[in-house]
């Protein structure tokens, strides 16, 4: 298969570009030329940690917290394309979607198709719940792609299906799933410890197919051609079924030590480039948000001034938190400005995948386009407690920062939403998709931004212009950086 064969490359290319940090803990039976040939039981952790660790995170996740400038690059240059502004490569692309595509869209496929038996049911619903997010990722990131032909190793050029005929796609799969996750049958097997997210609780991932349901619905909500009360009700439908509480997030735990550590560690702590932005701090500072002290930490100095041995530091005042201009070619100094805080970027920190929160902020959306503002103010303000109790927030302080924020209007409804649900998904992809398909928060271009906009999708990657040239052009959109100002099809609506 075309997409199988490119591999090899794809774990150097991932390694040497700081995006993947894929390791031996990681990469259990992901070898993407021989994982079909493994028990399926053997395979679930493998295509959890590809999807989880360098799918959902890594590269995903970094381009779009840093465009929506939750973080933001403090060095006078990268080793390759200045994301910061707004510039990708061909082989950036290339990089992720040759991933995506050869290793849990690839292992998802063949563990769906192997797990035909009535006893692998369970497994066969995990697996369809992957392979639809999987192909949610690819859809969201590039609009158009290979879907119906993507697997069948005969078609060495897969056309490319338009977005709207994936998200079609993709909401049969996560039925399916549903389906076979809300199974009883006593005799089917359960996944068990070989099951990194949830230990074998089916119910959970019951639970988490139910979540996906109603992400997708709301995220084509406002697409050309959409009835958005109709998707919004579809959604709240979704959600009967999804989490009860935090208790029900999907959660992916990281021993620490070599080749076991979060992502977010080797992006800070080892690299030292990946501070917070300023946008995003003065914006915690302007709302009193308590979070602010565990999404960054304070600065241990002012300033550092004068040089030799009249080099000076200044110590800073107790708590202060100072931002990086995003895109900005000015270094600061370690010592003054604040870093991503422990809690996310320990080594052994847990990354978060799907939660309660963030089911809590889409409920509040789709209640508000189905209902109103009134409607959306109480599942709104359960967003807010969830992220906070989940981050240790003191119950005094949720308390009092709930009641200062004032009742939602028909006029402040969806941007306090999206403003609390981008605060509560810190170092995720979903900010920057709210932001497409909201234009929410109101985000600043960076100073030296290439294009004339925060991008919109990810150019086309050169392993697709070199080997599958006819498809890709038949899509008619442009193939360099400026394919990055073109709207996917749920962001082209009037909502904005």
């Amino acid at each position: 298969m075309r997409f199988v064969k490119r591999a090899a490359r794809v774990t150097p290319l991932l390694l040497a570009l700081g995006l993947g940090g894929c390791s031996d803990f990681l990469d259990v039976n992901t070898n993407p030329n021989a994982p079909e040939n493994a028990p399926i039981d053997i395979r679930l952790p493998g295509l959890e940690a590809s999807f989880i660790h360098s799918s959902y995170y890594g590269s995903v996740a970094l381009w779009g917290s840093e465009w929506t400038q939750q973080w933001a690059f403090n060095g006078l240059a990268r080793s390759y394309a200045e994301v910061e502004n707004y510039e990708l490569y061909d082989t950036d692309a290339a990089t992720t979607w040759d991933y995506l595509y050869s290793r849990p869209g690839n292992a998802s496929f063949t563990m769906a198709r192997d797990a035909s038996a009535e006893s692998d049911m369970y497994y066969r619903g995990i697996a369809k719940l992957f392979y639809a997010w999987t192909f949610q990722l690819i859809a969201d990131l590039w609009g158009p792609a290979p879907y119906t032909e993507a697997f069948k190793p005969e078609i060495r050029e897969p056309k490319y299906e338009s977005q709207q005929t994936i998200y079609n796609g993709i909401f049969a799969n996560l039925d399916t799933a549903v389906t076979l996750l809300s199974s009883t049958n006593a005799t089917a097997r359960r996944p068990t410890t070989n099951d990194l997210l949830y230990a074998g609780d089916v119910a959970k991932w019951n639970k988490l197919a139910h979540f996906l349901q109603a992400r997708a619905q709301l995220r084509v909500a406002y697409a050309n051609g959409e009835d958005k009360v109709a998707r919004a009700n579809k959604a709240i439908a979704a959600l009967a079924g999804a989490f009860a509480s935090n208790a029900d997030d999907a959660d992916f735990t990281y021993p620490g030590g070599v080749n076991a550590r979060n992502p977010n560690y080797t992006f800070q702590d080892l690299r030292t480039a990946f501070v917070g932005s300023q946008y995003f701090i003065d914006m915690l500072k302007g709302r009193n948000d308590p979070r602010l002290p565990i999404l960054y930490t304070p600065i241990l100095y002012d300033s550092i001034r004068g040089t030799g041995t009249a080099r000076r530091t200044f110590p800073a005042k107790p708590n202060t938190f100072v931002g990086h201009l995003a895109g900005s070619d000015q270094t600061q100094a370690d010592s003054t400005v604040s870093l991503i805080g422990p809690f996310f970027s320990n080594e052994n920190a847990t990354l978060n995948v799907a939660s309660y929160s963030d089911q809590k902020f889409t409920e509040a959306e789709a209640r508000l386009i189905a209902s109103g503002a009134a409607a959306a103010d109480a599942p709104y303000r359960e967003g807010i407690r969830a992220n906070m109790t989940k981050l240790g927030v003191a119950a005094a302080a949720i308390d009092a920062y709930i009641a200062a924020r004032p009742a939602l209007t028909a006029a402040s409804a969806l941007r306090e939403i999206i403003t609390e649900k981008y605060i509560a998904n810190f170092l995720k992809t979903e900010p920057w998709n709210d932001w497409r398909r909201t234009g929410l928060p109101v985000i600043p271009l960076v100073p030296q931004a290439v294009i004339n906009t925060i991008p919109q999708r990810i150019r086309a990657p050169g392993s697709e212009l070199s080997s599958n040239t006819a498809q890709v052009m038949a899509v008619g959109f442009p193939t360099g950086i400026e394919g990055m100002k073109v709207k996917l099809w749920w962001a082209g609506g009037d909502n904005k």
